[in-house]
């Protein structure tokens, strides 16, 4: 193995250009002494596990860490309190309509009885709170 000069990253003998930096190689770079180990840093957590345990060992002294970022804007002032009860997201549901079973009825019995009319039972909607981050049907 050969240490680069500009980089000290360990590269094979049989390449004469870093492949970390792209400097040359000069056959008398070899180091004399094994290379020091590096430290093992671990890597940072998803935004999801934040809140569960890290497998990676922390290091005796940790460095100051930046704030996680959330995937979505901080909730709105009017969600005080709320939580999604499937994913416990702090943001307001969403309000969806769909048609109702009831207007599927009339939409049938319109179809048999007063063809012209059918149409009238899809104008039937119902309203459903939907979550926006995990979509839960919320009723």
């Amino acid at each position: 193995m050969i240490a680069c000069g500009n980089c000290g990253q360990l590269n094979d003998e049989s390449v004469r250009i870093c492949r970390y930096c792209g400097t040359g190689l000069a056959p008398q770079s070899r180091p004399t002494a094994p290379p020091t180990q590096q430290q093992y840093t671990p890597p940072k957590p998803y935004m999801w596990a934040e809140s569960g345990p890290i497998a990676a060992p922390q290091p005796a002294s940790p460095p100051a860490a930046a704030p996680m970022q959330q995937p979505y804007a901080a909730p709105p002032a009017n969600a005080a309190g709320y939580r999604c009860p499937r994913c416990g997201a702090a943001y307001l549901p969403t309000v969806e309509k769909k048609v109702s079973s009831e207007g599927w009825l009339i939409f049938i019995l319109m179809l048999f009885f007063c063809f012209p009319l059918f149409w009238i039972g899809l104008l039937m909607k119902q309203e459903y709170r939907v979550c926006p981050v995990c979509h839960a049907d919320l009723g």
